[in-house]
């Protein structure tokens, strides 16, 4: 290959802008977050307080009850039912609830079981919505379980409140009503907003700002990164004698150290494109180009070839028996041999594993099988010792030979040839 002197483009392009959005999303992302948890738990702060400031409310509106009607709750009367607290008939006495509001802003509810006998709460026609029921899952938690309940969304005459309900017990502890509390929804939602909008023109302002020295910024790395790229792009290709410029290499900042490693990698690339690292033979990716390479040269030279499969039989009762690291010590072993027995009549790669391909040139299938059959003697004569132990192995091939086939068609027969060598006693060669 030829060596070549990368020209980054004029314009920044895509790497400009993905540079930026490197750090604008981030930034954003940062910021919608910052907003969304400051939010909820301002909310959560928020329905915390009413959830007090509400049980508070009833206690107190508990406490002033008993203090103003001594005595239980009970109902009195034939026809038309009175509601009594101790000797008091209360059916109609507004008055302590109306001083509550009035002293705290918060509308009551006193329930008789679960009919509404005294509130604070008005309906459209300026009534007050007594003898209405209360809601069913209000009913449930607190009227059936005797335990306090606060709810951020109870509908009440088609408004919205936050609300806390509590029963309310005689002397004998028997529960006979309830007693609610409540907050208009939307004061507390003008609360928060108040609250949220400010932060929302913070953190937009705040982002705007940084974005700004973001842009300006990263367009002193955009001439750097674009040498990075087209560089990588050249090496990507498969230029592996392309040239990274000099002004990369001799900054020293990360910049710098991205173009250096960038050319450690290239020179990486080179070692390792063509050989495994274990064995030193071919790896699949340079043994498949080397293969079509060879088919190529035969199908214009009609010429033929053959081609191998083969397979350590019984390799991973090597590595189970005496290790991995003795496991790599016969696959080095054998590649040696491979390598050595087809210097000059072809080339052996390592195909995966324990599998290796071998590809005879100007052959025939009596003579590849012939090489062939050497190849395992010399094979089965090797003998690998690894800490005191002698470890010997043998090797099965499918081999096929086949001018008329494509490579993906001989691969695989040769794979199926091994196949049937494995499943039929192996240390032999199919073709």
């Amino acid at each position: 290959m030829e060596n070549t002197q990368n020209t980054p483009k004029k314009s920044g392009g895509k790497i400009s802008y993905t540079l930026q959005a490197i750090g604008l999303l981030p930034l954003l992302a940062l910021g919608i977050a910052m907003l969304f948890f400051t939010s909820q738990w301002f909310t959560k702060t928020m329905y915390q307080e009413v959830e007090r400031e509400l049980y508070d409310a009833t206690k107190s509106a508990t406490t002033l009850l008993n203090a103003a009607y001594p005595g239980d709750y009970h109902l009195e009367g034939d026809v038309a039912y009175l509601l009594y607290k101790g000797e008091t008939d209360i059916t109609r006495d507004y008055s302590l609830l109306d001083q509550f509001k009035e002293d705290t802003g918060l509308d009551i509810t006193l329930f008789y079981q679960d009919t509404r006998i005294l509130t604070t709460l008005y309906n459209a026609q300026d009534e007050r919505i007594v003898g209405s029921g209360a809601p069913d899952i209000v009913i449930r938690d607190v009227l059936n379980t005797g335990e306090n309940h606060f709810y951020t969304h109870t509908l009440i005459n088609g408004k919205a409140y936050f609300s806390y309900y509590i029963p309310l017990r005689n002397q004998d502890g028997s529960v006979v009503g309830m007693l609610f509390v409540g907050r208009p929804s939307e004061t507390v939602s003008l609360s928060i907003q108040n609250y949220v909008y400010p932060l929302t023109w913070l953190i937009i302002g705040f982002v705007a700002l940084v974005s700004v020295c973001i842009y300006f910024y990263t367009r002193r790395f955009v001439a750097v990164l674009l040498h990075i790229h087209s560089f990588l792009s050249e090496v990507a290709s498969g230029n592996l004698n392309a040239t990274l410029d000099h002004s990369v290499t001799k900054r020293s900042d990360e910049l710098g150290d991205i173009g250096r490693c960038a050319l450690s990698m290239q020179r990486s690339l080179r070692t390792m494109i063509e050989q495994d690292a274990l064995t030193e033979l071919y790896n699949r990716r340079s043994g498949d180009k080397k293969l079509r390479q060879i088919f190529e040269e035969a199908r214009s030279s009609r010429h033929s070839f053959a081609l191998a499969i083969g397979d350590i039989d019984f390799f991973k009762k090597v590595n189970d028996t005496y290790g991995h690291e003795c496991g790599d010590t016969v696959l080095k072993n054998v590649s040696a041999l491979l390598k050595q027995h087809m210097w000059r009549r072809g080339f052996a790669a390592r195909w995966g594993g324990e599998e290796f391909l071998l590809v005879f040139e100007n052959v025939d299938l009596t003579e590849a099988r012939k090489q062939l059959e050497l190849l395992m003697d010399k094979i089965h004569e090797l003998d690998t010792l690894y800490e005191g132990q002698h470890v010997k192995v043998n090797m099965t091939f499918g081999l096929i030979c086949d001018p008329d086939k494509d490579i993906p068609a001989l691969l695989k027969e040769a794979d199926e040839k091994l196949y049937i060598g494995k499943t039929n006693g192996r240390n032999q060669v199919v073709s």
